[in-house]
């Protein structure tokens, strides 16, 4: 007689079909669905001399708002671009599959192979940890990768991404990886795969994009504390991801030292949106701030712009802007403290909608938007500003509540909330408030990925009583000492602290 499936396996499985039911149908989709160019994509594909099929006279950079591309061709641009980036890694595989097609005489290339390679990856990832949480012994822990993936993972707002150059997808695959890894080894003794394999996540997160550059290096640090709090030692894992995260750190310190043209310009921008997006608006009195700055007067009129809406270059339009830097604005921060309050406060009002407003969506349409036959959070937190506020803050709360307990779960709250605002943090004092929404996307995605564990290993906990409950009356054991034995067994199980290196 051949035995049943576990309940549990079913459901991963059917989580599994729903999440491939809501990505392929996307990015199969015609006209392509996908986010448009903003010039970021610009600076990975320069690297392998691609760019978007238009007509000659359009520079071949130069960037596209309206409505994404799906067909690419090898040219060369005035200017050399390319930003080092584990983005690249995926990119060059597909760009080997052009070059292919270029030796048969093909010259127009599609997308599509990457979005493919991207679902691909992604799905061999979700099922290699759903199988390691399995092999555990750890059902529910299988089941939350599962239902994360058809929830989160595989929601319009993530896979708009992957038929794009963009970088969105990858950091989301080295964090999902990272995070995953850091539980599953959490209770492990030193090992070699598992040192690697924590560093070399580490070292893709920090590297996929310039937003991310000290995100690793956070959460390292977050699990170093949380084993030295619990055990009175410092966790091998942490030391892993630290020696990742320097790395990744290093690499993109360097790059942005770079004294090209590129990097000029990306300095450039990032400068100006941090002056026009974030402190002037924040300041009480906009004109003085502008004085203290060394800028004209007639900056002020700027306030509120972002570098792509202003009618020139930031350095012509307010002269003086090129001396300025992160001292000067933290000094003017300090001098008032409320402007601080303020910033933050309209960094928070801005993180949002998920899915870029400014940005179109669909091939051949000025600033096409996702249909709706394709579901997703977006919309639903886009209208609700109390729950985007209880979803982003949920994760926190957890954090700082449970701290003092030592399981996964909790280790897990910790990261999310050492992610949320080291991310948005890094946004705001980097870019101004031009683009909070799109930079700040893993931040939502740590918020419902949050949620969704949580829901799952919620009810596990709740059947696991239940059943407890159920065995005890039919076998005569009073149920009081059965919970009891069943919370012993649980408190060894979870609350194995996280080991010291050697």
């Amino acid at each position: 007689m051949i035995a049943k499936p576990h309940p549990a396996l079913v459901l991963i499985v059917l989580a599994f079909a729903l999440a491939l039911l809501r990505a392929v149908p996307l990015l199969s989709h015609t006209p392509l669905l996908a986010i448009a160019n903003s010039f970021d994509q610009a600076r990975y594909t320069g690297c392998f001399e691609l760019f978007p099929d238009r007509p000659a006279p359009i520079r071949p950079d130069e960037n596209s708002p309206n409505a994404p591309f799906e067909f690419y061709r090898f040219q060369v641009n005035p200017v050399r671009l390319c930003y080092g980036s584990s983005e690249l890694v995926q990119q060059a595989a597909v760009v080997a599959a052009y070059k292919a097609e270029q030796s048969l005489g093909i010259e127009r290339h599609s997308v599509r192979w990457l979005g493919a390679l991207r679902l691909l990856v992604l799905s061999v990832l979700v099922a290699a940890f759903c199988r390691a949480w399995w092999k555990r012994g750890l059902w529910p822990a299988a089941l939350a990768n599962a239902v994360v993936f058809a929830a989160v993972l595989s929601d319009p707002a993530n896979t708009m991404y992957f038929n794009t150059f963009y970088a969105e997808a990858t950091a989301l695959v080295a964090a999902y990886a990272l995070f995953n890894l850091v539980l599953l080894y959490a209770e492990d003794t030193r090992s070699r795969a598992g040192m690697l394999l924590l560093a070399l996540a580490a070292l893709l997160l920090a590297t996929s994009k310039i937003q991310h550059l000290v995100l690793p290096l956070c959460l390292a640090v977050g699990v170093l504390a949380f084993g030295r709090w619990h055990t009175g030692r410092w966790p091998w894992q942490g030391w892993a991801m630290l020696a990742g995260a320097v790395l990744g750190s290093a690499f993109q310190f360097a790059q942005l030292a770079r004294d090209d043209a590129m990097m000029t310009s990306i300095r450039s921008a990032n400068r100006s949106n941090i002056v026009f997006t974030g402190l002037l608006p924040a300041a009480s009195d906009a004109l003085a701030m502008t004085r203290r700055l060394g800028l004209p007067d007639a900056c002020v009129a700027h306030s509120g712009k972002s570098a792509w809406q202003l009618p020139g270059l930031p350095e012509d339009v307010c002269p003086g802007m090129e001396k300025l830097g992160r001292l000067q604005f933290l000094r003017e921060f300090l001098r008032e403290p409320m402007a601080l309050l303020r910033f933050f406060r309209n960094g928070v009002a801005v993180l949002n909608p998920w899915l870029p407003r400014n940005l179109g969506h669909v091939e051949g349409q000025i600033l096409g938007k996702l249909p709706a036959g394709f579901v997703s959070w977006n919309g639903v937190l886009d209208r609700n500003a109390a729950l985007r506020t209880s979803v982003f803050i949920l994760p926190l709360l957890a954090a700082v509540f449970a701290l003092w307990r030592r399981n996964r779960f909790v280790l897990l709250s910790l990261l999310f909330a050492i992610l949320m605002p080291a991310t948005f943090g890094v946004t705001i004092f980097g870019d101004g408030l031009a683009d909070v929404a799109k930079q700040g996307h893993l931040i939502f995605n740590a918020a419902l990925s949050w949620l969704c564990v949580g829901c799952v290993l919620g009810v596990a906990a709740l059947l696991r009583r239940h059943r407890v409950q159920q065995r005890s009356r039919v076998g005569g054991v009073n149920a009081v000492q059965f919970d009891q034995q069943l919370d012993a067994a649980d408190v060894a199980q979870q609350d194995q602290p996280l080991r010291r290196v050697g």
